[in-house]
């Protein structure tokens, strides 16, 4: 098997977690805040002004046509706008692999966070200028993969690899995502109408510099010296075999692909279907900021929850609280599948969805945390940026499916429809349960 030198995970210590945690959360936090801007604003953008009046001047914009079988007409962008949304939001969660292989392979972890975050604000400032649409997107892409899983693989670096906090701590690592999540559409939806697009791009610019100017100023003093070292592992020369089973992994990966299937519906099936009446076109918007309350909300509350068990010595280890949280979500489905079948072809009321969005988001709270501390552990002790890439694969593949499946609404009825989900949703739930009865130790916080 492989052996490693370990980084020490010795530091400054912040309401009992290593204080490298708040900086990168805050990093997350600034970055997320670039990304969300930027997606609230992409749509529209390209539909209102962009494209309109601009396809013309965008370098390269026929030969992507010509590549991806397209011939738009003047005035009926359509296709072209939901082709370019659907790889873009789909390659964000594809590049961490990259990133992470680079990281892992050459360059450290540290330098393509840094140089993934001035691709990011390169990309960003150039976005409103016609001419370079299409390249600012492709920087936008390859920053995201420098920094994403980079970030995430040098949280799990801070804790040591049987450290039951690690779990917690990426509990507040997805408060930082959120809090970033929530603010900017509204930030920048507000700046996009009274000042321009330039305006509401430079800002999620700004908010780039100010992570990367952050995790700069901050990591050399409130990161391990090892960490940022990149400390990588040398081979045994009597053991030159990795001790770790692919297949259980893989019923990991394909499973929680399943899992985010149903999350991805959230904003496509899902709103199409509360639209779908007319009356509730306008007041169904509100209903996207229910995740990232609940998150806040939550999180607080599913720490106290762990660190009560942890007092009692009950706490489940990181897999079987993935399985806790997996049937929440199963649960979730089965929920609005219940309620498509009271409500026939008719949108539901948006009481039931909030709750039914509520209750999966609590599952997410339960789940999501702990795959994090799994998959970061897979390839602890110095290589694990291209586990957490794997991560995000995840809903890289996800989305890809996700915008397929969304083409049959409207060629099922809501029922038909939303029993598919739940079943996708089952069989990654049961997916998780045979991956922790092959690879986990269920009473053993160690268990990955």
């Amino acid at each position: 098997m492989l052996s490693y030198d370990r980084p020490s995970v010795a530091g400054p210590k912040w309401f009992g977690h290593p204080a490298g945690l708040f900086l990168l959360a805050g990093v997350e936090l600034w970055e997320r805040f670039s990304f969300y801007g930027m997606r609230a604003l992409l749509v529209l953008y390209m539909v209102t002004d962009l494209l309109p009046r601009h396809h013309n001047e965008i370098f390269g914009l026929s030969i992507f046509c010509s590549l991806v079988g397209l011939h738009p007409d003047v005035g009926d962008f359509s296709s072209l706008v939901s082709c370019l949304y659907g790889l873009y939001s789909g390659f964000v969660y594809f590049t961490p692999l990259l990133g992470g292989f680079l990281a892992d392979k050459w360059f450290g972890k540290t330098a393509l966070i840094i140089s993934g975050g001035i691709l990011l604000v390169i990309g960003h400032l150039i976005l409103a200028t016609p001419a370079l649409f299409l390249i600012a997107l492709m920087l936008i892409v390859l920053g995201t993969g420098g920094i994403k899983g980079n970030i995430a693989a040098q949280i799990g670096s801070l804790y040591e690899a049987h450290d039951n906090q690690r779990e917690q701590g990426f509990s507040l690592f997805y408060v930082g995502i959120n809090i970033g999540a929530t603010a900017a559409p509204i930030v920048c939806g507000l700046l996009a109408q009274y000042f321009g697009w330039n305006v509401a791009f430079a800002a999620t610019s700004v908010g780039m510099i100010f992570g990367l100017l952050l995790y700069i100023a901050g990591s050399f003093r409130l990161l391990p010296q090892e960490i940022l070292k990149e400390a990588l592992p040398t081979v045994s020369p009597d053991k030159r075999r990795s001790s770790y089973r692919v297949w259980p992994f893989l019923c990991l990966l394909v499973s929680c692909v399943l899992i985010w299937i149903s999350y991805e519906q959230q904003a496509n099936a899902l709103m199409r279907w509360l639209v779908s009446s007319g009356s509730q076109q306008v007041s169904s918007v509100w209903i996207q900021a229910v995740p990232p309350i609940v998150v806040l909300l939550g999180t607080p509350c599913v720490m106290y929850l762990w660190s009560l068990c942890r007092r009692k010595n009950m706490e489940p280890g990181p897999v079987w609280k993935m399985v806790v949280g997996a049937a929440v979500l199963a649960g979730a489905q089965a929920a609005l599948l219940c309620i498509a079948s009271f409500s026939g072809q008719k949108p539901p009321s948006l009481m039931l969805v909030v709750a039914y969005m509520a209750m999966w988001e609590i599952g997410d709270l339960l789940f999501s945390p702990a795959a994090m501390g799994v998959f970061s552990r897979i390839g602890q002790q110095g290589r694990n940026a291209v586990s957490m890439a794997l991560w995000y694969l995840t809903y890289f593949a996800a989305n890809i499916l996700s915008g397929a499946i969304g083409g049959w609404w409207g060629y099922m009825s809501p029922a038909l429809y939303w029993c598919f989900i739940f079943a996708t949703t089952l069989v990654g739930f049961l997916g998780i349960l045979l991956y922790s009865s092959l690879h986990a130790r269920p009473k053993s916080c160690s268990a990955v």
